[in-house]
């Protein structure tokens, strides 16, 4: 094994331990800790419901696969995992930081879900060699946010609106504005995580092509499927 394989192995497991981590420290705080409404972050198992720690829960398995197994179906998981991640780190980033103050945002576990794990997942994922390239791995990944909504539309249809907030079905308020601008939000929310994982996909080329032109070699195949 070369020097520069060694360093990229160990870079992984320590990357991927933390991860593990990080993740853990978050959902022990997600499902102890009850805070304000405000800093988007519920109790106990009705914090599954939420993209945020949906996305950071299959981040820390994909982390937990990948200290056992690295092969090509851990690059398209890793893939995964970092665009759903994305997603969040983007919305609230963009979004929710500038409306509610990113001290609400990135307050307690917060902090791990909305900015230090999304932004390892990114990192990790562009500097992954050989990582999947190809359209149909970023269709996969945007797809996990389309059986979200799927799912997020289909429960509001079969049971409801449902009370009034935590115990409510439309708990991201979509619905406020009616049925045509919930669409809408989601399919632009389906537009920004394709176009995070064209991102993620187009900086891992660009990683790729500054590490084989400061090493003279080949070792990162640009071409991946």
């Amino acid at each position: 094994m070369s020097r520069d394989n060694s360093i990229t192995k160990i870079r992984q497991i320590v990357t991927n331990i933390v991860l593990v981590i990080l993740v853990s420290i978050g959902m022990y705080m997600t499902m102890t800790y009850r805070s304000a409404w405000m800093e988007f972050q519920m109790r106990g198992i009705m914090c599954l419901r939420y993209f945020t720690v949906q996305s950071n829960l299959f981040a820390g398995i994909v982390a937990l696969i990948a200290l056992f197994y690295q092969g090509k179906a851990t690059k398209v998981l890793k893939f995964m995992s970092a665009t759903a991640t994305g997603l969040t780190f983007a919305v609230v980033a963009l979004f929710l930081g500038p409306v509610y103050g990113y001290w609400r945002m990135y307050k307690r576990a917060n902090l791990y879900f909305h900015l230090i794990v999304p932004l390892i997942c990114m990192i990790d994922y562009i500097l992954i060699s050989d990582a999947p390239k190809k359209m149909k791995w970023k269709i996969v990944c945007t797809m996990l946010t389309v059986v979200y909504g799927f799912g997020y539309i289909l429960n509001i249809l079969i049971n409801g609106t449902g009370g009034r907030y935590p115990h409510n079905n439309d708990f991201y308020f979509f619905l406020r504005w009616g049925w045509g601008v919930a669409i809408l939000i989601f399919a632009g929310i389906i537009l920004i995580t394709f176009g995070i994982a064209c991102l993620l996909s187009f900086l891992n080329s660009k990683a790729g092509k500054w590490y084989n032109n400061s090493h003279g070699n080949e070792n990162r195949d640009l071409e991946s499927d």
